[in-house]
């Protein structure tokens, strides 16, 4: 449970195309949506920022969302009614410590030209 639900959040799977390839052979990458759920969506301030990556960073946020959501660091997120993108750093980390405030914390970096999406 998000205490403070601010955004929906969509979640996009990484998929390996098996019918389309680019001009190599390989199979284009595709992203389709997996889940759509509610979330406490903030920028990294400064000070976190510098706590986590040791410089300040811009263009990154921080998501909380309820603890037993999957998400894998290969997913693909975009808040739902807007066009940017976001990738995962890292790994998603999961805090169960305390039952009533379980949730999981995904650190984001918009993406600068925004990857295409299935819906």
């Amino acid at each position: 449970m998000v205490f403070f639900p601010n955004e929906e959040l969509e979640l996009y799977q990484y998929i390996e195309s098996a019918t389309e390839f680019n001009s190599y052979y390989e199979p284009l990458k595709e992203y389709s949506l997996m889940d759509t759920v509610p979330c406490n969506f903030q920028p990294m301030s400064p000070n976190d920022s510098l706590k986590q990556f040791g410089e300040i960073l811009t263009d990154t946020y921080k998501v909380i969302i309820d603890y037993n959501v999957t998400v894998e660091p290969s997913m693909l997120v975009k808040v739902k009614g807007k066009p940017d993108t976001y990738e995962i750093v890292g790994t998603p980390m999961v805090n169960t410590h305390f039952t009533p405030t379980r949730h999981t914390k995904l650190i984001l970096k918009k993406q600068r030209k925004p990857t295409k999406v299935m819906v």
